[in-house]
């Protein structure tokens, strides 16, 4: 029990860290740029050691758009390759894409301010870009794998691009919108209007 509950203060502090350090770099460079900054500029805000920042980013960039998003959890992936949890192959990619446990600790604003910011400074969304391109290929990996395919094929690939593109319009919807509504009906909600578009619309047996 209590290496249980150890590992879980430690966590919570690893979170505290992370969020101190995004949010003084978006502070930072709200107020000055990304090349008005250094990164020893945002230990001094966020009252860390140089060398506590690399434990956490690698870059000012990765932390003015804050740590990535884990794809589900070890049980959620396995659940995954399983062909869990409805069967249907896109509802059960966007759940283990949705961040919504994430969120608790980026939250909502130090999301909206990182997507400002990659429109605002080319080279964070150059790394966004990069970040999403390394989650496309371990989409794809998980697709092949679950579909028992030796190496991923088409369908693989064209199925993780458009579950992250429909998982980037739910968010940006749900952040524009900001009425209290869970982040995933927005992506449910999402889901379904593709689904409608895809679906044939019956003649008009009047025509």
């Amino acid at each position: 029990m209590h290496v249980v509950q150890d590992l879980g203060l430690r966590e919570r502090k690893k979170s505290e860290t992370r969020r101190r350090l995004t949010t003084a770099a978006q502070e930072l460079v709200l107020a000055h740029g990304l090349d008005g900054i250094t990164v020893e500029q945002i230990c001094g805000r966020a009252d860390v050691s140089l060398r506590t920042f690399f434990n956490y980013f690698e870059s000012k960039e990765l932390a003015v758009i804050g740590p990535e998003p884990p794809l589900g959890t070890p049980e959620s992936r396995a659940g995954f390759l399983g062909g869990g949890p409805t069967g249907d192959l896109l509802a059960d990619l966007l759940e283990l894409l949705d961040p919504s446990p994430f969120l608790d600790e980026v939250g909502r604003g130090g999301l909206l301010v990182a997507v400002q910011l990659a429109e605002r400074e080319p080279r964070l969304l150059a790394a966004h870009l990069a970040r999403a391109a390394a989650q496309e290929q371990e989409i794809v990996a998980l697709l092949a794998e679950r579909r028992g395919l030796p190496a991923p094929d088409t369908g693989c690939i064209a199925l993780a691009s458009a579950a992250q593109a429909l998982m980037r319009t739910a968010c940006r919807a749900w952040l524009e919108a900001d009425d209290g509504t869970p982040l995933h009906r927005y992506i449910e909600g999402t889901r379904t209007a593709l689904l409608a578009t895809l679906t044939p619309t019956p003649a008009d047996p009047a025509s």
